[in-house]
């Protein structure tokens, strides 16, 4: 069953939580503000809520995350009465920053609210909230968090007071356009921009030789079930290829705070162009499906219309190795008991 937004009515919406994001005093990004604020937002809520969003750094649930439809663990932001929705809300903007925060409310509310059978409800208020390790009192060694919903799915893993992982990215759109733009338009411009850089021979390089899947590559496979083919070095596209690949970066990077996401942008920063490939599949105008992929040695970024939908896009950044990483699980392990 589906119920039919007024299409007039999102730009409007997407404007005024982009607009209250953008009024918000800018977060330092500090992981000790994170953790206060995480905590202020759990102390808030009723103990069956609580119980809900907070669990052990043990949870099996914390190294898994999708993009689909479907039930998924955690405290639904529906949920949450006017004050916690003010704290959760505070948590995320301090935990992504103003930029981050406005570009997650903008993918959720280009949501349409359905159900999808069997219970599964998707739009722009089943998003989950779920934090691990803060679950007892006291500072934690590692502590992590996840929020996540059909089409966007964002985490921080922290040891200490440094955030060692915070992929994968993910983020969805149902609509090329929501009235104010493309969602994951930034990206995708800019990724066409490099293909046409290429000469003809590279660009017939680029091309990924298989048909074009129905979803990502990567999709929400471990490293080992990645399969890439085609693709050219990103030098083959000079400086302005470059340049068009770090503001691909850069712009997905921003759904992070600065501090969270500075150990990316400098291994992002730190590999030469001849260490990056650029791939290419599907009709080579951006407006027909089509796919594409930057792949350096730590961090790989793909979009794809989903399903062949031109209207349907899926755009990842994911890294090789460190996402979810046992470390945080071992940090609590090694803190010292009481004899």
């Amino acid at each position: 069953m589906r119920w039919m937004r007024n299409p007039g009515l999102l730009p409007a919406l997407v404007a005024g939580w982009i607009a209250l994001a953008l009024l918000t005093p800018e977060a330092s990004g500090d992981v000790g503000e994170s953790l206060a604020r995480a905590r202020t937002f759990l102390d808030g809520l009723p103990p069956g809520q609580r119980e809900i969003a907070s669990v052990g750094i043990s949870a099996p649930d914390r190294a898994r995350w999708s993009y689909l439809p479907g039930a998924r663990p955690g405290l639904r932001i529906a949920d949450l009465d006017a004050d916690g929705r003010r704290r959760l809300d505070e948590f995320l903007t301090t935990a992504l920053g103003t930029e981050g925060m406005a570009r997650a409310n903008r993918i959720r509310l280009t949501e349409p609210v359905e159900e999808r059978g069997g219970q599964v409800l998707i739009g722009p208020d089943e998003f989950r909230i779920r934090f691990f390790g803060l679950a007892e009192d006291g500072p934690p060694p590692a502590w992590s968090w996840r929020f996540e919903g059909h089409h966007l799915s964002l985490h921080q893993t922290i040891v200490g007071d440094e955030v060692v992982s915070a992929t994968p990215i993910f983020l969805g759109s149902v609509v090329r356009n929501d009235g104010g733009g493309e969602p994951l338009g930034r990206e995708d411009a800019r990724a066409e921009e490099i293909l046409r850089s290429l000469s003809e021979e590279d660009r017939v390089k680029a091309m990924d030789p298989r048909r074009m899947p129905g979803d990502l590559r990567t999709a929400m496979l471990p490293e080992d079930r990645w399969s890439f083919e085609g693709g050219v070095p990103l030098v083959k596209s000079g400086e302005d290829g470059r340049r068009l690949a770090d503001a691909i970066v850069k712009d997905l990077l921003t759904m992070h705070s600065a501090q969270a996401a500075e150990p990316l942008r400098e291994a992002w920063a730190g590999t030469p162009s001849s260490d990056i490939t650029f791939a290419w599949c599907g009709s080579r105008d951006r407006s027909l499906p089509h796919q594409w992929r930057l792949v350096s040695p730590m961090i790989i970024v793909e979009f794809s219309h989903s399903g062949g939908d031109v209207e349907h896009g899926h755009l990842v950044l994911r890294t090789r190795s460190g996402e979810f990483p046992n470390r945080a699980v071992q940090a609590w392990r090694d803190v010292p008991t009481d004899p």
